[in-house]
């Protein structure tokens, strides 16, 4: 018997049918080992953790013991990342006690052919991805423990809580709804005219923006009559190329705007997908997609649409952290549904319609500017408005996920066309004050600024939740009272933990330590002090 030790219990029986009778499959439900709950835990000198067995894992362990005792080999097989390989560290060094052959086997789907590969390929744990998430740990609970006290202290409230990504994250919002709170709105105005050739109705605008309706008032009447023709014509063809495959980023912040779900809810619903063997691994920043597989999602397109609609390949220019392993999100088979409830079917749809879109063909658009002459007694001289169209010449990509570029068809028009005017009006705008983030924005914009990891994500804003930070109204983040509080309190007293660039830089640390490029104590020692802005205190 070799023993294949896994996360999920989901995930165990999806690969027991892969591997048959010869292996047993065995879930490690999440973490074994993690810092106490009730004590620091970290040895401030030596950077020495004190991490404990959680509720129910000891007995696991002592199972898997027995299991390996009998088995010929063990296989290690939890999730290609940080905190699957702190696992897997904790796993080995229980179960080499009793069992000397130990292999650390990692895949990034769950099919027969991937499953076979991980364990050819099986070697041993990477040790500097242990320590990334060491110090990532640690840095977290230093953070999390010696400010959050005061945060209790200051404010009455042990509900509070700092956090290495939390904090920086709610300042983001903050600083949002504040900009808010300061806009003022202001109005402004272009004259519009209504015109009509042979039937057909479009309108032109005089690209003129005045302050005053009454200014524009006066443009309009003299404008009402007016004789209009068409001066000239251009046209110019366009393409809109089709969007980057999934990644954990875009999928949380897509599956919120287009589902409505949560980033925690789309993380849960994806691992699921995964782990029943239908998609790819879902926490990653690769936009890469396997070459064998990208043909087999194009030879799906050409059958289902033709060969115009097939695309290429292509390779993003990928950030310097990404991990190079690591696919996209994509399905592990071009199957356009699956026999599942509603919630995992439609998010499976979304990334099937995304990774089909990310290999097609470009939408291609005719843009049309028509440049509209009036001639009116009460001017001297002509004024020229613009009317504007676009033209889907052939819709692509967008054949299979929605786009928003929309048709915008102008009569058939030659140059010296007269047109006849229907109507004149003024077009009140106003300006527009920042958007409030949704779930999804607020993810983009973490991301941008380098401030988390995919792994991350899904837990910030429950986080935020949980500590009465915000609240979520009509899809939209609405900061409390206390977290303007809590921002000023923290920008005050620790502003390198609310430093955007510090934040990212701290990131950047930690994947520096996961590639062996830099000291994980070290790391900790240098940020800790900064942010707290002394030496690592005792406790």
């Amino acid at each position: 018997m070799k023993l294949f030790i896994v996360e999920s219990p989901t995930k165990a029986k999806t690969i027991q049918k892969f591997l048959g009778k010869d292996f047993y499959v065995k879930a490690t439900l999440g973490h074994i080992k993690d810092l106490p709950e009730k004590e620091f835990g970290v040895d401030l000198k030596t950077l020495r953790a004190k991490y404990v067995y959680l509720r129910g894992k000891k007995k696991l362990i002592e199972e898997l013991k027995r299991l390996s005792k009998k088995a010929e080999i063990v296989y290690i097989c939890t999730d290609p990342d940080r905190e699957g390989e702190a696992i897997a560290y904790f796993l080995k060094k229980d179960l080499q006690k009793v069992n000397k052959d130990i292999k650390r086997a990692v895949f990034y789907e769950i099919t027969p052919d991937a499953i076979k590969q991980s364990i050819r390929n099986a070697g041993d744990i990477n040790i500097n991805l242990v320590h990334s998430q060491f110090a990532r740990r640690i840095l977290d609970r230093l953070i999390g423990y010696l400010i959050s006290p005061i945060l209790w202290k200051e404010f009455r409230n042990y509900k509070l809580s700092a956090g290495r990504v939390q904090s920086p994250a709610l300042r983001l919002i903050v600083e949002r709804e504040r900009e808010i709170q300061n806009f003022r709105v202001k109005k402004y105005y272009y004259v519009m005219v209504i015109l009509e050739k042979d039937g057909e109705v479009f309108q032109a605008v005089y690209d003129y923006r005045y302050e005053n309706p009454s200014d524009a008032k006066i443009i309009a009447e003299k404008l009402e009559k007016g004789f209009f023709s068409v001066y000239s014509i251009d046209i110019k063809k366009d393409k809109v190329y089709p969007p980057k495959p999934f990644i954990t980023s875009n999928l949380q912040a897509e599956a919120n705007a287009k589902l409505g779900f949560s980033p925690e809810k789309t993380q849960k619903l994806s691992q699921e997908l995964y782990e029943k063997g239908y998609i790819t691994y879902p926490r990653t920043d690769s936009y890469r997609i396997n070459e064998q597989k990208a043909k087999e999602f194009m030879n799906f397109i050409r059958r289902e649409f033709g060969e115009k609609y097939v695309g290429r390949l292509r390779k993003f220019r990928e950030k310097k952290n990404v991990q190079g392993a690591h696919e996209c999100i994509r399905p592990t088979k071009p199957i356009p549904t699956i026999p599942e409830r509603e919630e995992l079917r439609i998010l499976y749809d979304l990334i099937f319609r995304r990774t089909l879109a990310s290999l097609m063909k470009e939408i291609h658009l005719e843009r049309k500017k028509v440049i509209v002459e009036a001639i009116t007694p009460e001017l001297r001289r002509p004024v020229y408005l613009v009317a504007k169209g676009l033209k889907i010449v052939f819709d692509g990509w967008s054949r299979v996920y929605p786009s928003e570029i929309k048709e915008e068809l102008l009569p058939k028009l030659v140059q010296g066309d007269l047109l006849k005017l229907i109507k004149t009006d003024l077009e009140e705008r106003k300006t527009q004050p920042p958007s409030r983030y949704t779930e999804g924005t607020l993810i983009k914009t973490l991301e941008k600024l380098g401030i988390g990891r995919p792994s991350t994500y899904s837990t910030i804003v429950k986080t935020l939740k949980e500590r009465g930070y915000i609240k979520v109204k009509n899809k939209t983040i609405l900061p409390t009272d206390v977290a303007f509080e809590v921002v000023d309190f923290l920008i005050e007293n620790f502003p390198l933990l609310m430093d955007y660039k510090f934040t990212s830089l701290m990131e950047e640390k930690l994947d520096l330590i996961e590639e062996g490029k830099a000291d994980w104590k070290k790391v900790i020692y240098e940020f800790a002090s900064k942010v707290l802005g002394k030496e690592l205190p005792k406790v």
